[in-house]
């Protein structure tokens, strides 16, 4: 038997049968498959799109810090100007966080 420093067995390793018998591989129900396949092809398109090299950097910085993937945080802001331009500016003001507590900020100083 042939320990490494972490306590596994390289042994497995030279029988393809035994490492077979200890290893399964796990197969995804066929339902589920095509579920996850038919949402992803629903839900995302892939495309290839050229962006400025600050533009990434800043998407990728914000994605650091608010722990997400940066091509969402693209696609969001994305569809967060689709949106700006046909919902009424009230709705989206009455949305916007920042611009309440400034709004309430500015109205207990009156």
């Amino acid at each position: 038997m042939k320990k490494t420093e972490n306590g596994f067995d390289e042994s497995i390793l030279d029988d393809e049968e035994k490492f077979r018998k200890r290893f399964k591989r796990i197969e995804r129900p066929a339902f589920l498959e095509s579920a996850i396949k038919r949402s992803l092809k629903e839900s995302k398109n892939r495309i290839t799109i050229y962006l400025d090299i600050d533009v990434i950097e800043h998407f990728k910085r914000e994605a650091e810090r608010s722990h997400t993937g940066y091509q969402t945080l693209i696609n969001k802001t994305l569809r967060e100007t689709i949106n700006a331009g046909t919902a009424d500016p009230l709705e989206r003001l009455l949305k916007d966080k920042k611009a309440l507590k400034r709004l309430k900020a500015k109205l207990e100083t009156v």
